[in-house]
């Protein structure tokens, strides 16, 4: 009981300071990039679609695009682990992970050579057949490379950077009209001829 306590005071502690927030409070509501792309020193990544506004059931379709900052090229991986995370109407979050890497040996052909201003474009898609309130809905990716132990591949670019964040209005499904149904119904041949 002492410890429960001692773990509430110290997360009181922490939000009079500052440094910590309340879960679901923010909702999104721009559709759309929210800002150009996310840097960190030698990458940006930038998020983008075509279609912002999509049905549940259909897939967002994204492209995430790297680019290399830096004043000098470096060793990327062709397709570096991916993640998505996303914000829902309600403010919930949710996202598909994968399981993170800390060492691994790149070959070559895994690889390309990223100029300075040069983009490597990864697609991306994310299912709405789970998601169940309709609105916008804000996304992020991840980009995350392990470590390289393999000295040819030298300068290597490892880490974890994310994109910029970018809202898609998820629809319901449309009903067909009544007039398409009943013009697509079978009709029974008439007898009164």
């Amino acid at each position: 009981m002492k410890m429960i306590l001692q773990g509430m005071g110290l997360v009181g502690l922490l939000s009079w300071m500052g440094c910590a927030t309340l879960p679901n409070d923010y909702r999104p509501q721009t559709v759309g990039a929210l800002e150009n792309g996310a840097t960190n020193q030698e990458l940006s990544l930038q998020l983008v679609t075509r279609d912002p506004i999509v049905q549940f059931g259909k897939p967002v379709i994204f492209q995430v695009v790297i680019r290399n900052i830096s004043p000098h090229a470096c060793w990327f991986p062709a397709k570096p682990q991916q993640g998505f995370f996303w914000t829902l109407p309600n403010g919930r979050h949710d996202g598909y992970f994968f399981d993170r890497e800390q060492t691994r040996f790149f070959n070559k052909n895994d690889c390309v050579l990223l100029q300075p201003g040069h983009a490597l474009v990864l697609p991306g898609l994310v299912d709405t057949a789970d998601f169940r309130h309709p609105g916008i809905t804000e996304f992020k990716a991840e980009v995350d490379v392990a470590q390289n132990t393999n000295p040819a591949l030298s300068p290597f670019w490892s880490g974890r950077a994310f994109s910029n964040s970018f809202g898609v209005q998820v629809i319901p499904c449309k009903a067909p009209s009544r007039f398409a149904q009943s013009a697509s119904s079978p009709v029974a041949p008439s007898n009164n001829l």
